[in-house]
């Protein structure tokens, strides 16, 4: 008995120790540091030495020539989920749209940024939710699986992201938009903003852990429906306003869309290819990005190692670039 007393006491010392102080991985490509309950996500190093090529040195940036060598590959393989993607959403009236940096890549770039290694969509809630089953049931590729993936160090973030079984780094995220029940525009869009900004952060500080998603969802739309939307039911026929679901930890500024600035959906080229975009690309691309025409601060991979690769892994990533008929 006090041996379990002693255990349970050098635990309890262990946490706040690490509470106070502590470095650990994120994921493949960020540290976490934890000072006195506040989070910060640092890139790690190695990610910044992928980058062997000083692409500042185009003054025209559209002009910066594609990647090269295993990141191509990586962001082929890629493309080839987002195509089936595509493909299952197409046919079975899923409304889904390039964002975020892929968004960007395609205003640009006409495809990948050439330092990027994700793949950014948009859904709906109500096909958002409905998604995983469709495609898990409907996809020709028996390695590929989407279903909601968790932040072990975000108890609120749960996205949807369609994963490769046999290579970990794999991924296409799908991070859900809800309808508001109106449209707000001046004061109210600033209002609205600044409150669902406090839910999110309110969200990602909370000390709760509910470990089974369905439960985390249930709640996240109770709490959309009862703070976000006073407990009025949505009327997409009233063209209301959009914003992003407080499951999606992005720090960006602005939350808040126009209905106009979204439907109807448009098509873009992105690697030689035609995807779903927003109504307005420009309108996005700035609300996000402010200058999306210049240089970021960080020019590498945000998203994968390509060091924790394994044979086996770089094997089955090629495969699925096409460079094998299996």
């Amino acid at each position: 008995m006090e041996e379990n007393s002693k255990n349970s006491l050098l635990q309890i010392f262990k946490n706040i120790l690490i509470n106070i102080f502590s470095i650990t991985d994120a994921d493949y490509s960020h540290k976490l540091i934890r000072i006195c309950g506040i989070r910060f996500r640092i890139l790690k190093s190695a990610n910044k030495k992928q980058m062997t090529i000083d692409y500042t040195k185009y003054s025209d940036i559209t002009k910066v020539p594609q990647a090269e060598g295993f990141l191509r590959d990586y962001q082929l393989a890629l493309l080839s989920i987002f195509k089936e993607m595509d493909r299952i959403c197409t046919a079975h009236n899923i409304r889904y749209m390039i964002s975020g940096g892929s968004l960007l890549g395609a205003k640009r770039h006409g495809g990948f940024i050439p330092w990027d290694d994700d793949i950014d969509t948009d859904m709906m809630r109500e096909d958002y939710e409905k998604f995983p089953a469709i495609f898990n049931a409907c996809t020709t590729n028996p390695d590929l699986f989407c279903d909601y993936w968790r932040d072990k160090n975000s108890p609120a973030t749960c996205i949807l992201k369609i994963q490769h079984r046999k290579i970990k780094q794999v991924f296409v995220d799908i991070f859900p938009l809800d309808f508001y029940y109106t449209s707000v525009s001046g004061k109210e869009k600033f209002a609205l903003n600044r409150k669902i900004k406090f839910i999110r952060k309110m969200l990602s500080i909370s000390p709760f852990r509910i470990s089974d998603n369905k439960k985390l969802l249930n709640k996240l739309k109770k709490i959309t429906h009862e703070k976000i939307n006073d407990y009025i039911d949505v009327d997409e026929r009233l063209q209301p306003s959009i914003h992003w679901g407080i499951e999606f930890p992005h720090r960006w500024k602005n939350w808040i869309y126009d209905y106009e600035h979204i439907f109807p959906l448009k098509k873009i080229k992105f690697e030689g290819y035609e995807f779903n975009c927003p109504n307005n690309v420009e309108f996005v691309l700035t609300n996000i990005y402010g200058n999306y025409m210049s240089y970021p601060k960080s020019i590498c991979p945000h998203h994968t190692d390509a060091n924790a690769f394994t044979e086996d892994e770089i094997y089955e990533l090629k495969k699925l670039k096409g460079d094998y008929n299996e």
